[in-house]
């Protein structure tokens, strides 16, 4: 692919302009030129591009301070330090953007992300999905990749979400609200939505359907059921930071009925059987 149109992919990539096939092919550009240079390689951008182990960062010059984003790739995180100090754990296939400016207090998340906010008088503000979310000082979680429901949990303090009828809700600690067709608040355990920052894999009532897209995010694998019934089958589980794929896999479908096999690359994952234990 040419320089041309690599830079033309970026621009739509950051934009957030960029289609499914589009992102496919500049990262597995990106993929292909990390393991050619073994280190991170120059990129020609509008100003300058820097490629990073765990991610793309593009800066482009602006009046108000340099716009910068940060990919981060299936199988991988990265923890990134914000202008205002603020922290942000970013989970596998996701992207961050926010302007290199300590006055800034707003970012853009599609993705997963755990935010660890410094308290400031201005307030700190992300965009996820079709929701904004409003903070001062504390910590949270917020959940929000492509053609999945959005889910914010609190860790600590308070927050303000605003989803995209202009409804505003009021969370505290141990408080989530998942934005889908439905608005739904409810009582968690807030360790449970960020345990992935320290390499856990917890399950809180999830689906098969909601579990086969963490793994595939977390182990850069396909899935494939061949039994639809299986997707909505729910799970309650935890396992700890050396927990393989098969593993999980293993312990899922024995307790919901079904069967799990790899092909030969490894890259692809089929889930069969009747469907879900009683």
């Amino acid at each position: 692919m040419s320089d041309d149109y690599i830079r033309s992919l970026a621009r739509k990539w950051l934009a957030g302009n960029a289609t499914e096939e589009e992102t496919a092919a500049l990262m597995q550009w990106y993929g292909k030129e990390e393991e050619k240079h073994r280190i991170p390689v120059r990129w020609i951008g509008i100003a300058a591009t820097l490629l990073l182990a765990a991610g793309i960062w593009w800066i482009m010059q602006k009046p108000e301070g340099r716009k910068m984003a940060v990919y981060v790739p299936r199988e991988q995180q990265n923890r990134i330090v914000l202008p205002d100090s603020s922290i942000v754990w970013l989970n596998a296939d996701s992207k961050l953007q926010y302007r290199e400016d300590t006055l800034s207090r707003e970012v853009t998340l599609t993705g997963e992300g755990f935010f660890d906010v410094s308290k400031r008088t201005k307030p700190f503000i992300v965009k996820a999905g079709k929701c904004i979310t409003t903070v001062l000082g504390t910590s949270f979680n917020i959940k929000a990749y492509n053609n999945e429901a959005v889910a914010i949990t609190v860790a600590s303090g308070k927050i303000q979400v605003q989803d995209e009828k202009k409804h505003i809700s009021i969370l505290t600690a141990n408080k989530q609200i998942t934005l889908e067709k439905m608005t739904v608040e409810r009582t968690v355990n807030a360790t449970v939505a960020h345990a992935w920052i320290h390499g856990r894999f917890e399950i809180d009532n999830e689906t098969f359907e909601t579990v086969a897209n963490n793994l595939s995010r977390k182990y850069g694998v396909t899935f494939y059921f061949e039994n639809d019934a299986l997707r909505t089958c729910t799970f309650i589980a935890s396992f700890d930071e050396h927990a393989t794929l098969e593993r999980i896999l293993g312990l899922l479908c024995k307790i919901n009925n079904s069967t799990f096999r790899l092909s030969e690359d490894q890259q692809d994952v089929y889930i069969s059987g009747q469907g879900c234990s009683l």
